[in-house]
């Protein structure tokens, strides 16, 4: 019972977390110029603080990714700076973009490890499809961090806005829309059905 109570607990705050990280280039455009820099690394260190205490950082590279933010941070802090806090687009994408590059390197892929914690084993035959798709996601990732990076180094704070907050969104629900349906195909084509663990 304690141990459900932990998940839904868990649950609960990543969610709370996706949204927070959806609304956060709003937040920043309509606040920058009240809020002092200070603040957004505070709160930013705050949740990842209470997330890491929930979720538990098991790995190495969940103690990687809970230092790198931390450092990220506290250099916001430090430096008072709205060019920093203008960057966590840009720490997000390309840090789960290294993420999904670096777990082709692994016996599972980030995307099956996502299948299995979901309730699906894929099936042996779509290893390869899963592993372009991994190849994918990373890339488009890493893309989008550039693009970030762009708009938060020369473009207005408008423009930053709307791209971290409204257009990387609608390509990312694009692409997964494109690969959904593609996906649907795949598996007719290879008569692939995901086996239940």
């Amino acid at each position: 019972m304690m141990a459900r109570s932990q998940f839904g607990k868990s649950a609960l705050f990543t969610l709370i977390l996706l949204l927070l990280m959806l609304a956060y280039p709003l937040v920043v455009y309509l606040h920058i110029d009240e809020v002092s820099p200070r603040w957004y690394g505070a709160v930013l260190l705050t949740v990842l603080l209470i997330r890491s205490v929930l979720t538990g950082a098991r790995r190495v590279s969940d103690w990687l990714i809970v230092g790198l933010v931390s450092v990220y941070c506290l250099s916001i802090m430090f430096f008072d700076s709205q060019l920093l806090v203008k960057f966590y687009p840009v720490l997000m994408s390309v840090g789960m973009g290294l993420l999904f590059i670096a777990s082709l390197f692994d016996s599972e892929t980030l995307i099956e490890k996502f299948a299995k914690a979901g309730g699906t084993t894929p099936p042996p035959q779509a290893q390869n499809y899963l592993r372009v798709l991994t190849l994918c996601w990373g890339g488009l990732l890493l893309l989008n961090g550039l693009i970030a990076a762009y708009t938060a180094w020369f473009a207005s704070l408008s423009a930053w806005a709307v791209y971290n907050g409204v257009i990387s969104y609608l390509i990312f629900a694009c692409f997964a829309a494109m690969e959904w349906g593609y996906r649907g195909y795949y598996k007719k084509r290879h008569n692939i059905i995901d086996d239940k663990p």
